[in-house]
């Protein structure tokens, strides 16, 4: 394994492959950032294996950061910071002070609340709870002299595990992904599968580092592939290149208009029907999912908006196009203007179905909103 990445589309089973990478006779650790991906991670072992392996540890990111970074390393970290000792008392959700306050007037004023990351009590509350959404940053930043923590923890992690698995890498950003860099490093056997076209999707760390630059420009696929190479990783982009859900037809459709190289590895069927009549047998059809740009929650009729979608199949989906992709359909479409964050939201619509793929325009939708709709 060593240092690999396998850059996978849509429906291609990522999931799937990382449990099947797993040898239940080694030390095995699954890591991903949502606690929806532990429980599909749990799911595929036990279909695979009959039950988590005795020596596979299944853990959230920051579960993993907290527990074999932190808390064992609070001396440690202590003396980074030049203190003797400090003594910490757990981890909170709690958001930490922001740096500047908006006032009523618009305008921003420095936050009393805020400390400096360079002194410790930047990372840990009043308590002594440390920040969960500044633990890998305190790992990142906890250095005396030339020697960091993060290379006497991973002389540990290495001890503890024989290989170190990631899903749904595209899911990490600015210290998370700094840190899962840093590890590559030192960490015998890792591998990291994900889906560059799925990042900034969700509702939730959608910004920053690896898929924006320091000129806050957005970081296209190829760039994307050279970083990871540059950083230490042999890339794959062809074993999880076929979708086991979607429709040939469908994987040519978004190959063509969004450049995305995704191919089908089904006999599924499907089609591809443009609605340009008769909108409501597809609107009032409870088992066609509508999926819309946004405020889903305003339509009487079942939808979810674009980015909520993300990781679900459905036998028939129904898009609903914003005004500017309304000239989808154009045989001179190009995808080249729009932003990246639109085209990952618009792919994952696309694809969430391993049936029929029915398009409304924007035009043709608003003709009939005022029906569905729920101000």
């Amino acid at each position: 394994m060593a240092k690999q990445v396998i850059l996978a589309v849509a429906g291609a089973g990522k999931t799937y492959h990382v449990c099947r990478e797993v040898d239940p006779e080694k030390k095995n650790l699954l890591l991903a950032f949502t606690h929806e991906n532990i429980k599909n991670i749990n799911r595929e072992l036990i279909d695979a294996y009959g039950n988590i392996p005795n020596l596979t540890s299944v853990m959230t990111f920051d579960s993993f950061v907290y527990r074999l970074f932190v808390c064992p390393y609070i001396p440690t970290i202590a003396r980074c910071f030049s203190r003797d000792y400090y003594e910490a008392r757990g981890i909170t959700l709690s958001k930490p002070p922001k740096k500047n306050i908006k006032m009523m007037d618009g305008m921003y004023r420095p936050n009393p609340q805020y400390i400096k990351d360079k002194e410790l009590e930047h990372y840990f509350n009043k308590k002594g709870r440390v920040y969960n959404e500044y633990t890998s940053k305190l790992v990142m930043r906890a250095k005396k002299g030339r020697e960091g923590l993060i290379n006497k923890a991973s002389q540990t992690l290495n001890r503890f595990f024989d290989q170190v698995l990631i899903d749904e890498f595209q899911d990490f950003r600015e210290h998370d992904y700094d840190l899962i860099i840093a590890l590559s490093k030192s960490v015998e056997n890792i591998l990291l599968v994900g889906d560059y076209y799925q990042h900034s999707v969700s509702a939730v760390n959608n910004t920053g580092k690896p898929f924006v630059n320091s000129k806050k420009k957005s970081i296209n696929y190829n760039d994307f592939v050279t970083s990871l190479k540059t950083s230490g990783f042999v890339v794959d982009e062809t074993t999880l290149v076929k979708s086991l859900r979607c429709p040939a037809n469908i994987c040519d459709f978004v190959r063509e208009k969004l450049g995305i190289e995704i191919y089908a590895k089904n006999d599924n069927e499907g089609e591809i029907v443009w609605m340009t009549s008769d909108l409501e047998t597809v609107l009032d059809n409870d088992n066609i999912v509508k999926l819309v740009f946004e405020d889903s929650a305003k339509y009487s009729f079942r939808s979810l908006n674009w980015s909520y979608s993300k990781g679900n199949t459905y036998t028939d989906i129904c898009v609903i196009l914003t005004k500017d992709l309304d000239i989808l359909s154009n045989h001179d479409f190009s995808s080249k203007n729009l932003a990246i964050s639109t085209i990952n939201k618009l792919y994952v619509a696309l694809t969430r179905t391993k049936g029929n793929l029915y398009i409304v325009t924007n035009k043709r939708f608003r003709s009939v909103k005022h029906k569905y709709y729920e101000k």
